[in-house]
């Protein structure tokens, strides 16, 4: 007999605790890229260009199955955009089927259509917000795509799903950080800053040169001003990162392949997206999902400053900073729900706000 979801989950963070006392690896939570094809040309992003091999219906649910047998209690779902794929949602409700807390990253502008159905297997929705309408469709290079944007959250809100947003921080919208914090505040969904790299699967070639150390100083400033006024989703120890710019923290000692990790869509297993040249990794079809990810070789290197990597890696790391900013997440349930949303939609957990927004590389995520 199949046991609840809760009992599931229980189980699943058990075994986390004694993999972590024990210090060895265990595949918690994991992001599943199920495509790198995108409807959108962002100015900043270039993952559409790597678009190729993907793994077949079965396959990934080959993968979310052995992973949540293994002890996986998170299962992110990305892209590209993923819902391009049909079996965005099928696989989805899958890895809701198998006990796992599950969110989804999109760009938004396919995502309402699903949402009836996505109401009953998403915990979170991520969706990307690079500001208000003046700068998101231009760097979005879609007009109406911040209307629907705000569309979809309001719609995902009044469905009970907790939602997110992602913003890569560049010039384009540097000096717009707080009319997004105030959107996040009237609309109720937790808000997320990163910088843009220059390459999304290489970060070694380092950030966007419009990006100096000077400006992640002052982004880190702001967000930690606001903490108290706005539900800006990562914790300090982020910020003290973004901080140290232009080297961040160090890749050897990121949890990134240890705790969490990330299946890209033809199957080959990762400690994250931006590390994925950096090594030989192993493809989860060719020998297993779960050795792909206990063999797989350690990142080196400068830290990246993607901010739900970060903060997978500071609650991973016990970083007390980051234990509470999650619990205050989670906490955020149990108050009312905004504007007339009869059911309040923050759902959170430790691992959730922070890795959920990762899947989009500099729009990736988190």
């Amino acid at each position: 007999m199949r046991l609840p979801v809760s009992a599931r989950m229980a189980g699943r963070s058990a075994r986390l605790a004694l993999a972590m006392a024990r210090r060895q690896a265990q595949p918690y939570s994991m992001v599943f890229v199920l495509t790198n094809r995108c409807n959108f040309r962002c100015d900043y992003c270039d993952i559409p260009a790597s678009a190729g091999a993907e793994m077949s219906t079965a396959e990934f649910r080959a993968a979310i199955a052995e992973l949540a047998d293994a002890g996986m209690g998170r299962a992110a779902f990305g892209g590209g955009e993923a819902l391009l794929r049909p079996d965005a949602v099928e696989l989805i409700e899958y890895a809701k089927a198998q006990g796992c807390f599950t969110s989804l990253n999109s760009n938004g502008w396919k995502t309402e259509r699903f949402l009836d159905r996505l109401a009953g297997c998403l915990d979170m929705l991520v969706v990307s917000l690079d500001g208000p309408d003046d700068v998101h469709d231009v760097v979005r290079r879609r007009r109406g795509s911040y209307d629907r944007v705000i569309r979809v959250i309001q719609a995902a809100r009044r469905r009970g799903i907790a939602v997110a947003t992602i913003s890569v921080i560049g010039p384009w919208n540097e000096q717009r950080v707080e009319e997004i914090l105030e959107l996040a505040k009237t609309h109720g969904f937790w808000s997320y800053f990163q910088p843009a790299y220059l390459d999304c699967f290489a970060h070694d070639a380092g950030l966007h040169p419009g990006i100096d150390p000077a400006m992640l100083v002052r982004l880190a400033d702001r967000l930690t001003d606001a903490i108290a006024r706005a539900p800006v989703g990562s914790s300090p120890g982020f910020f003290d990162r973004l901080r140290s710019a232009p080297h961040f923290s160090d890749c050897s000692r990121c949890t990134a392949g240890k705790y969490f990790a990330t299946v890209m869509p033809d199957g080959l297993v990762v400690p994250c997206h931006l590390t994925m040249e950096q090594g030989s990794y192993l493809n989860g079809r060719e020998v297993g999902f779960v050795r792909a990810f206990l063999e797989m070789s350690r990142p080196s290197g400068p830290g990246c400053a993607i901010s739900p990597y970060n903060e997978s890696d500071l609650i991973f790391s016990l970083d007390a900073r980051a234990v509470i900013a999650a619990v205050r997440r989670a906490m955020s349930s149990l108050r009312p729900a905004p504007h007339g949303v009869t059911r309040d939609a923050v759902r959170s957990s430790a691992t959730t706000s922070a890795s959920s927004t990762a899947l989009r590389g500099t729009a990736r995520s988190v």
